[in-house]
């Protein structure tokens, strides 16, 4: 049995890692980034780049691999204040994507998470478990993009192709 969906692995992405406050992030990096999502796990996003709101304080900041330089001008990660920790972790993560009308089925046998329009909405962004290892799952316009560490990518390609049927 085969599912419409069309899964993607996706180019290197620049991504940096932001904990502390909503208040220190806003003090800090004053303008250029995404407005702060109004809830936890969810996303924003404006000129290029999104913003997840993963955990109490803390947030990703993603972009295409070309926005790298603007966004460490915008976090300035080696002169950050003591309250707020800002680390460049682009080599750490690996991106697909799954759109198509049965993504949610892919999804559902990748993930234990309820990933039903309801309770995980159109900007929704959370950490669980992909086939087995920590991932983010973000909703997208037709689909889920999910994210593994780096050395789980090939895995997951794996996974994700043999879960297609």
């Amino acid at each position: 049995m085969g599912y419409d969906v069309n899964i993607q692995r996706l180019e290197l992405n620049a991504v940096i890692d932001l904990q502390g406050s909503m208040q220190a992030i806003k003090n800090w990096a004053k303008s250029g980034l995404p407005p702060l999502p109004d809830k936890p796990n969810s996303a924003s996003a404006s000129d290029g780049l999104a913003l997840y709101w993963i955990a109490p304080e803390r947030w990703l900041l993603r972009s295409a691999i070309e926005n790298e330089e603007r966004m460490l001008e915008i976090t300035q990660p080696a002169s950050a204040p003591i309250d707020l920790s800002v680390v460049q972790v682009s080599d750490a993560f690996r991106f697909f994507q799954i759109v198509g009308p049965d993504a949610g089925e892919i999804v559902s046998t990748a993930c234990p998470l309820d990933h039903h329009l309801s309770v995980f909405p159109q900007n929704g962004v959370s950490y669980t478990s992909i086939f087995g290892v920590k991932g983010l799952l973000i909703r997208i316009e037709n689909g889920f993009e999910i994210a593994v560490e780096a050395s789980f990518a090939d895995m997951t390609a794996d996974y994700l192709a043999r879960a297609t049927g």
